[in-house]
């Protein structure tokens, strides 16, 4: 089984002059498993960042829950199918709050990109799972779930550690970016 490797470098924000550039951190993104490229792009990695601080007990410790066909991402699928077999619309209700609890939680995507919805998370056995559908097709990889949270974690502690922001947007990075706010400098 191969890790799931996340990179992270700086890169001038080639948006600069837009008002919203100054409440980005500009870099390059990648996301790997063994040599398989699953991203590559150049975007605001705070929105990386956020999600990852938010989500990273969720993924440690929530096995998937619900019936599971092949992976996470077509289970999930497969699972919204069945919103039109209920008739008593308020357990339709209860069911779609119960799979959107689950999913929220496990649902990785890049905000403005046409990248895939990606779903990470522990399979019924409990090992890490990232999948996606694209190219008409479900794709899964497994690996070690606490090896990638570390690794995830010291690489976005090392590209904080490069990154300078402003004294006025403080707060909002602070707000943002949670614990790992305190790897950033300030001018």
């Amino acid at each position: 089984m191969e890790n799931l490797r996340i990179k992270l470098k700086i890169k001038d924000n080639p948006y600069k002059d837009e008002s919203s550039a100054l409440l980005e951190l500009w870099g390059e993104f990648t996301l790997h498993y063994g040599d398989v490229s699953l991203l590559s792009l150049e975007w605001d990695v705070s929105s990386f960042i956020e999600w990852f601080a938010e989500k990273k007990e969720y993924l440690k410790v929530e096995s998937f829950p619900f019936p599971f066909t092949n992976s996470i991402a077509e289970s999930r699928d497969l699972l919204f199918d069945k919103m039109d077999d209920f008739s008593d619309l308020q357990e339709q209700f209860d069911y779609e709050d119960y799979l959107s609890d689950y999913f929220e939680n496990h649902h990785f995507h890049l905000r403005g990109t046409k990248t895939p919805e990606f779903y990470m998370g522990l399979s019924p056995n409990d090992c890490g799972e990232i999948s996606y559908y694209d190219d008409s097709q479900y794709n899964v990889y497994s690996f070690d779930m606490d090896e990638f949270l570390g690794e995830a974690d010291k690489e976005i502690k090392q590209f904080l550690s490069t990154v300078t922001i402003k004294r006025k947007n403080k707060s909002y990075f602070e707000d943002t970016l949670g614990k790992y706010y305190s790897y950033i400098k300030l001018v």
